[in-house]
């Protein structure tokens, strides 16, 4: 099995060659490239956030559950763009153009770190509930407009503490459409029962992606990054073909996930991930596997004793996420989710954020773990506004940069550091070896937590940690092997350890895609980047198409590990808008 997760340093480089289909794959893409004519993307971006609309509509498709045929409470978190509305009585639900009885409550408004313009000034997200008969219509239509004000109430008393209590229902069977061990949270016998809306409630894929629940979002324009994209998270969720019966062994991706004994795949916030692909398709499949997921994993976040602890790897902060939380938050109002996130927030100020002393060889510092320290931080405050996770995230950035500006004592000096915070092996779990190092692949984490940061801060520092760690990720962690370029597993300051990684092409290349974009905004040359975004893009594509394999029994799209789609598909919903989908 190839091995992906930190390891004990061996003293022979680490190279993981390309199964034969990855290469034929480079060489078919290659050629698509030169039939097709594939465009280069743009050098700008579309703004971070659309301009304010006063007044305006969004239509909803409801989708009754199977079984549900009679008159019900439909509830349902509505995300708003940033700036469109700010008063909830300014909200109403339509049908057919006659405005019909609803309540509306607010779930969340938009923060800012220090425009005060912009913090508390409108609403990021409601809780509308209206009655529906099921019965009539199992699928309908309506109309939510803002910047018109609601006349019509219909008291019917459910607020987020009591949402899921009155309008959810078990988990329903998977679709006919679906293998029958599509989301199959059951298998694990220890876990609570999943419950979930009786009717789903779904806005456009075009409202979800200008609504900014993790960072800014364009379509994917490339028909096959979208199908790799969903079918491997298909695969994700065991909708897979129906001749495949088995449970896969060793996590070698030839089989069905047992979610009763699997854990890794939780790492890089699987909620997230399956919201990703809620976002990027407006479809209702993929709001039933975003829930399910968000859901059972919740119920195995500990809220006494090591709160925010995940049951399955109990104490270990890789695995403590609340990126997926809070978007099911904003979409569902189910504020049993904001307790958790607290938890994990609690969990992940235990982690170090400061480089350690340069003589420490014990203990744990690596940027996948900056990630969980930022980004549950981040989402405690996104929640709440409460002003001790504000300062959390302040003093780690605060801490990067002068870590960064002013190392410790015995470390390189600012300019052989160049922005990126080295640290020994030992730290990394890498073993020991004279140098100090970086992973490019956990700093791709990294960054993207801190890209986050700087959509709610327009922190000009967080944007010089993204452009230097691009900068010496382009300039000195990317590597040819043949005809294709991978990023170092792991890079030092006086040479590569562990080898290249294709496998990771994809997420390093969202690394590169926000250090480009954050290169351009300060003034600084990006040119240099650009070059090698082309490069991981071509080998990315080709890792991608070497995993989708027609083998009777087997998935089609292969997941070995099944981690690997959290750390393919975790941090690079944006690709498309910074052009590289």
């Amino acid at each position: 099995m190839r091995r992906f997760e930190s390891t004990p340093h061996r003293s022979m480089p680490r190279r993981t060659p390309w199964h034969p289909f990855a290469r034929m794959a480079l060489v078919s893409w290659l050629l698509a490239c030169a039939v097709s004519g594939r465009a280069a993307p743009a050098v700008a971006s579309p703004d971070l956030y659309p301009a304010p609309e006063p007044s305006g509509s969004v239509s909803i498709e409801l989708h009754c559950s199977g079984a549900t045929n009679d008159v019900r409470t439909v509830a349902f978190g509505l995300p708003f763009p940033r700036g469109f509305v700010a008063d909830t009585e300014r909200i109403r639900l339509e049908d057919s153009g006659e405005e019909i009885a609803s309540d509306v409550l607010e779930l969340a408004g938009w923060r800012h770190f220090s425009d005060k313009s912009i913090d508390g000034r409108s609403l990021r997200a409601v809780l509308i509930s209206f009655r529906h008969d099921c019965a009539r219509a199992p699928q309908a239509a309506y109309t939510v407009r803002w910047g018109a004000p609601r006349s019509r109430r219909a008291q019917l008393g459910l607020t987020p503490s009591n949402v899921a209590e009155r309008t959810w229902v078990a988990q329903a069977e998977p679709l006919p459409t679906e293998h029958p061990m599509t989301d199959n949270y059951a298998v694990d016998a220890a876990a609570a029962p999943v419950r979930e809306p009786a009717v789903w409630v779904v806005p456009p894929a075009e409202w979800l992606m200008k609504s900014n629940l993790r960072g800014p979002v364009a379509p994917i324009r490339a028909g096959m990054a979208r199908d790799w994209m969903l079918g491997f998270l298909r695969t994700y969720v065991n909708d897979v073909a129906a001749d495949v019966s088995a449970f896969e062994r060793n996590d070698n991706g030839q089989g069905l996930i047992h979610w009763g004994n699997e854990f890794e795949g939780w790492l890089y916030d699987r909620p997230a991930v399956l919201w990703n692909a809620y976002v990027q398709t407006g479809d209702a499949k993929w709001l039933r596997h975003a829930h399910r997921a968000t859901q059972f994993y919740a119920s195995h976040l500990a809220l006494e004793g090591r709160r925010g602890s995940f049951a399955k790897r109990p104490g270990d902060a890789k695995y403590a996420h609340a990126g997926g939380l809070f978007t099911a938050y904003l979409m569902t109002g189910d504020a049993r989710l904001i307790e958790r996130i607290r938890a994990v927030a609690e969990l992940v100020a235990t982690v170090p954020t400061r480089l350690p002393p340069i003589e420490r060889t014990t203990g744990l510092w690596t940027e996948r773990h900056m990630s969980v320290a930022i980004g549950g931080a981040l989402s405690a405050w996104e929640a709440t506004g409460e002003a001790v996770y504000r300062d959390r995230v302040l003093r780690i950035v605060e801490g990067m940069r002068a870590d960064a500006l002013r190392p410790p004592p015995g470390y390189p000096d600012a300019e052989a550091m160049a922005g990126v915070l080295f640290h020994r092996p030992e730290v990394h779990e890498e073993g020991s070896f004279p140098d100090l190092v970086m992973s490019p692949w956990m700093a791709a984490l990294m960054t993207e937590a801190l890209w986050r940061y700087h959509l709610h801060s327009d922190d000009r520092r967080a944007l010089q940690i993204l452009g230097d760690y691009a900068q010496f990720v382009a300039a000195h962690a990317i590597e040819q092997q043949g005809v294709d370029w991978s990023p170092r597993y792991l890079a030092g300051l006086k040479g590569n350890y562990e080898g290249a990684e294709p496998e990771h092409a994809l997420d390093v290349l969202g690394l590169l895609a926000r250090g480009r974009w954050a290169r351009q905004r300060l003034g600084q040359p990006s040119e240099a980047i650009e070059q090698q975004m082309e490069k991981l893009r071509r080998t990315a594509d080709a890792t991608l198409s070497g995993w989708v394999r027609a083998s009777p029994g087997l998935p089609r799209y292969r997941l070995a590990p099944t981690r690997k789609a959290g750390w393919w598909y975790g941090t690079t919903y944006d690709l498309a808008w910074f052009g590289y989908d």
